[in-house]
């Protein structure tokens, strides 16, 4: 027999007007300790950068001239040795969780030895006394570097440190080669990759004829890039050339124009051979976060597989596409020239003055539109060198057929002679 549900009503239960008003004030108050406990540790734990220029001393068994340049092998060895040796002075101090890192800018020479400039970067608690940190600064400089074994034979007496704000040090940084602001990340390809943001290639140019773009280009100092010859075979005339910086063809961050181009004398259509041009602005460039120069490697430096390398460009997404608006990436392996010249890939078509870089299982690569642009590496101080031109390949990303580049180093001379950078 069909028995229908009896629902029985509740006894409602009221709490007296006092009991509600107890509960609500130490909800409150509870409320008000968990806000104050909350502001007082962000506020407490809230690090602030600070950024210091420094100098200092030292002697070494190498002549001056061997590390007085640029992105050379002996400049970048002597600056990782110092930078070394103030990262162990602060890992041994108390600032060892607020020391972040050191940075060579240059070095200079002195009646008895040399010149190291340096930023030293550090987070520390905003509610720490500005003057007393810069005294433990100097202090575990002095005191800390006494202990670094050489060579170089630093003068730890001679450390000075001058706080710098933040467009300083970005000054200071931007006047160097090969840096970045942003870490790259890993794409499928320039062909379907990923877009970049402002600051990640800074030295990537758009080279435009009549204001369309044509080819890539790199930075290497403000008045001169580095680009591929094939790219000036028909068009000429400087006059209606432009290169324009930024992640955006349109719109630039800085457009300029065009002085000369100087194409390698032995470069002789069809061959692939001796792809390098240079390219002067009519006037220089100002760096900035987003636009500056790539290092140039010495002639001696030699590049690994395994190396981590990025090729980037407005090229086409697919063979025989058209140009993108927006710069993308692609992180590519060294391939050696021994299989790259084997039957199935180019078939001894390698020189000595190119590389390959890509995969033989195709899909990453460079495409048209891309040509005359970077194919870089970074050191172990992260700072990015110019490994190759985009110079050629058969279509995009096909197995067996990577992307070909003009080898740098091969050039560097020749690059020298002609703007004596």
């Amino acid at each position: 027999m069909y028995r229908p549900v009896v629902v029985r009503a509740r006894k409602r239960t009221c709490l007296e007007p006092w009991a509600i008003g107890l509960i609500t004030f130490i909800s409150l108050i509870v409320l008000a300790v968990c806000i104050g406990l909350i502001v007082h540790y962000v506020r407490y734990n809230q690090r602030k950068t600070h950024n210091y220029y420094s100098t200092l001393s030292f002697t070494s068994d190498k002549l001056y001239d061997e590390f007085g340049k640029e992105a050379s092998e002996s400049f970048t060895e002597m600056s990782q040795k110092i930078e070394s040796m103030v990262k162990n002075a602060f890992h041994k101090s108390p600032l060892r969780r607020e020391f972040v890192k050191s940075h060579i800018i240059k070095f200079s020479q002195e009646d008895h030895g040399v010149l190291a400039h340096m930023l030293l970067i550090f987070r520390f608690r905003s509610t720490e006394d500005i003057e007393t940190i810069n005294k433990r600064i100097e202090n575990i400089l002095h005191e800390k570097l006494q202990e670094a074994v050489g060579p170089p034979q630093l003068n730890p007496e001679s450390v000075e440190i001058k706080k710098i704000n933040k467009t300083e040090t970005d000054n200071f940084l931007n006047s160097c080669c090969g840096t970045r602001r942003s870490k790259a990340r890993q794409s499928v390809r320039i062909v379907g990759g990923t877009e970049v943001e402002e600051g990640e290639w800074p030295w990537q140019t758009s080279l435009q004829w009549d204001g369309a773009h044509r080819c890539g280009a790199t930075l290497i100092n403000d008045t001169w890039l580095v680009s591929a010859a094939h790219c000036f075979r028909r068009y000429t005339d400087p006059t209606r050339w432009t290169a324009s910086f930024g992640v955006t063809v349109r719109p630039p961050k800085m457009k300029h124009n065009v002085r000369r181009i100087i194409v390698h004398e032995k470069y002789k259509y069809p061959s692939h051979d001796y792809d390098i041009a240079l390219v002067e602005l009519s006037k220089p460039v100002s760096y900035t976060n987003v636009v500056h120069k790539v290092c140039l490697p010495d002639a001696s430096h030699e590049f690994h597989p395994g190396d981590e390398m990025f090729v980037t460009g407005f090229g086409a997404l697919q063979n025989d596409g058209y140009s993108q608006n927006h710069l993308r990436q692609v992180q590519v392996d060294l391939i050696p020239t021994d299989i790259c010249n084997e039957l199935q890939i180019y078939n001894n078509a390698i020189t000595p003055r190119m590389v390959c870089a890509g995969y033989l299982k195709g899909r990453r690569d460079a495409c048209q539109g891309d040509s005359g642009g970077p194919l870089v590496s970074s050191d172990a101080r992260d700072i990015w060198y110019l490994v190759g031109i985009v110079s050629w390949g058969e279509e995009c990303g096909q197995p067996n057929k990577p992307g070909v580049y003009t080898r740098v180093t091969a050039f560097r001379d020749w690059i020298a002679s002609k703007t004596g950078i």
